[in-house]
């Protein structure tokens, strides 16, 4: 596929792009999304057909289709939306400038506009934002042979699912729920009302997403309905989209909990990188800070080693927490982006040697970063340059040596078939540590007199 898109690549803007009978349309987002630049994907893009695009749209992330989407016409914008379901719709919405949303929807579809419209007033982490309003009613009063012939009709086309069929009464109040599998078990003639489960399981529309998705696999449900505050159905949750919520809130927390924003990526640029792993290494800049002043003013007078140069090596020390915080946290940032990035396929062969790359160019920009803070700072509390720049070094040496470390640890165990969370972590923190004292003890022992 790849290869494909390359050649694809050397013809004019908008020649169609045929892929072959085996692609599969999650992998060419995929590769739109890690091995193009935004250009060549937005080049790529225009020669899809109109279903294609809208295949590849709904697949793909929303902020990346936003970015395939820029400065698009909005008459084309309006056809593709014609074709997404209502939910992938209004996420692409969300991720456009209004104003291009707003001339796009003069272009779709009466009825469609007006699901779009009415999803994209939802806040994106309630249950409303989540849920399609694409899905099968019956009424309580028809029989199965009817519901049926509907379905074989095609009705169920538009639906996200028909897996799972609601009972609405006449102003749409949830009265019911049956699967497909109990219509085609029952007699042609028997009556929906009479075979439907009127116990309901179900979310309100302000709901929070996490809670709704931890309630549906809990009950093990394929899909859950969304009510209004006047207990009207207006929606529903699939189970796809319950894993994708899982998969982001899961990501995000363990990112979060290394000290990354929950948005990191390994594809990122750089510049993004240093965004979203920066600001709580800086917190632990000024945190070791905080701990030479302390170590200073509770050993104000020690001496190690008794001779001549004692005083400076305890200043020396009193700094080393900080180098063994700051190489520790960037590693692990570095072990949790690389981790997630292998889960969820962002990281493939192809792709390795230039996320190891971009790590270590992330390992060097943080250490600068945090070198422009610590090197004032540190000669400034000591009166002593040459202690400032010490610290400095062997902290741009130890933070880069630790994102360096971390991303061959990470690659070496998942190309070794070993879980690379399980090795990253342990192993991670021993070399990291070990590192740190090698690096700011030598630093040290060349740079002082």
């Amino acid at each position: 596929m790849l290869l494909a898109l390359r050649d694809h690549l050397e013809l004019p803007a908008g020649t169609p792009f045929l892929p072959s009978d085996r692609a599969h349309v999650a992998d060419i987002a995929d590769v739109l999304w890690l091995d193009f630049q935004p250009e060549e994907a937005r080049h790529l893009f225009q020669g899809f057909g109109m279903d294609l695009a809208a295949e590849v749209l709904e697949e793909a992330e929303p902020r990346f289709a936003a970015k395939l989407l820029q400065d698009v016409d909005p008459s084309f914008l309006g056809q593709l939306l014609n074709l997404l379901p209502a939910d992938d719709g209004a996420d692409l919405l969300e991720e456009l400038p209004e104003s291009l949303g707003q001339l796009a929807l003069r272009h779709v579809d009466a009825e469609d506009a007006s699901d779009l419209r009415h999803l994209g007033a939802y806040d994106p982490d309630s249950a409303g934002g989540l849920m399609t309003t694409e899905f099968i009613e019956v009424k309580a009063g028809e029989n199965v042979g009817d519901v049926l012939k509907r379905i074989k009709r095609g009705e169920g086309e538009e639906a996200e699912t028909i897996d799972t069929l609601y009972i609405t009464g006449a102003q749409g109040e949830l009265e019911g729920v049956i699967s497909v599998r109990e219509l085609l078990e029952a007699n042609i003639h028997d009556l929906i009302g009479d075979l439907a489960n009127p116990d309901v399981i179900h979310a309100r529309v302000d709901e929070d997403r996490e809670e709704t998705v931890h309630r549906l696999l809990h009950y093990n449900l394929s899909t859950i309905p969304v009510l209004d505050p006047r207990g009207l159905m207006v929606g529903i949750i699939t189970a796809d989209d319950a894993l994708e919520v899982l998969e982001e809130e899961g990501s995000e927390d363990v990112l979060l909990l290394a000290g990354a924003s929950g948005a990191s990526e390994a594809s990122e640029s750089l510049w993004k990188k240093v965004i979203h792993r920066g600001p709580m290494l800086l917190v632990t800049v000024l945190a070791g800070l905080a701990m030479s002043r302390a170590m200073n003013f509770f050993a104000p007078d020690a001496e190690l080693g008794g001779g001549a140069g004692g005083e400076t090596w305890l200043t020396v020390l009193s700094f080393f927490p900080m180098v063994l915080a700051l190489s520790g946290t960037i590693g692990s940032q570095t072990s949790a982006v690389l981790v997630r990035g292998f889960a969820v396929g962002q990281i493939t062969a192809g792709r390795r040697l230039s996320v190891f790359f971009g790590e270590f160019q992330v390992g060097v920009a943080l250490g600068t970063l945090c070198c422009t803070i610590a090197v004032p700072a540190a000669a400034f509390f000591t009166g002593n340059w040459q202690i400032g720049i010490a610290l400095g070094v062997s902290l741009l040496l130890a933070m880069t040596w630790a994102a360096t470390a971390a991303s061959s640890i990470a690659m070496g165990s998942q190309a070794a078939g070993l879980d690379p969370a399980l090795v990253s972590g342990p192993v991670m923190m021993a070399v990291s540590d070990l590192s740190a004292v090698l690096l700011f003890f030598g630093a040290a022992h060349i740079l002082l007199p």
